[in-house]
């Protein structure tokens, strides 16, 4: 860990990050854009690995958006799903070791059923895990995500508070996200946690995500770290006037 986030303590419970630039990335090496998506992939683990041991306790990953599925071409999605199941399947071992706990959100029920089963079988496989959570965004949108819950809501007839409302919500159980990390140079939030980060830091780097590394990561910590979060009050200071 470095030196200012040891005298800082700042290290945040929960770091969400949109997993950005892996077409450029691919195109960037005369690849097709599946080499990128796959150097992705593991830039994931090696993330979930600094992550433990930088005592972060909640991972989010944006993987595959609900709008990507829907208009990206389906050759590539194909592509991408069958790399996203021999993934949670090849990397669930490193996972293990690592005390993960995988949840998968978004409309998997959607996703063809192959998918949904290597869904189902990380997950089953990787559910003692308790040094870390892992949370994977497949399929998702933070604005049908908002909208589902409150479906939820209105057939239970519950009165609509903050509290019920984020009970319905995919990510329920866990806290809100401090910091919200996109690689890859874009710097808006596509559809990612809108409810939940309204309050999250942002934290963006041209770096693509294949590139995204251990020293990435402490740079993104380190802003953090330097940043003052007031949820809306503001920082008292106190001064002295002399005469």
């Amino acid at each position: 860990m470095s030196p200012l986030l040891m005298r800082s303590k700042k290290v945040p419970k929960h770091v969400a990050i949109i997993m950005d630039g892996n077409r450029r990335w691919a195109q960037l090496h005369g690849l097709p854009a599946v080499e990128g998506h796959k150097k992705g992939v593991e830039s994931l683990v090696r993330s979930v690995e600094a992550a433990r041991t930088l005592g972060i306790k909640y991972l989010t990953f944006y993987a595959l958006s609900t709008e990507n599925y829907q208009n990206r071409a389906k050759r590539e999605i194909r592509a991408l799903l069958k790399l996203i199941e021999k993934g949670l399947g090849e990397y669930v071992p490193r996972l293990k070791k690592e005390g993960a706990k995988l949840r998968v959100i978004g409309n998997t029920k959607a996703l063809p059923i192959v998918t949904q089963l290597a869904i189902k079988q990380a997950e089953k496989q990787l559910s003692s895990g308790k040094r870390i959570i892992l949370n994977l965004a497949i399929n998702y949108g933070g604005r049908r995500e908002i909208l589902m819950a409150a479906k939820r809501l209105a057939e239970k007839n519950l009165n609509l508070t903050e509290e019920e409302f984020e009970k319905a919500l995919f990510t329920h159980g866990i806290p809100d996200p401090e910091i919200i990390i996109r690689t890859g140079g874009r710097t808006r939030l596509s559809n990612f946690l809108i409810w939940q980060g309204a309050y999250s830091e942002w934290y963006f780097t041209p770096t693509y995500w294949p590139d995204f590394n251990r020293e990435e990561y402490h740079r993104a910590l380190e802003a953090f770290a330097q940043r003052d979060r007031r949820y809306g009050g503001v920082t008292e200071t106190v001064s002295k006037v002399h005469g």
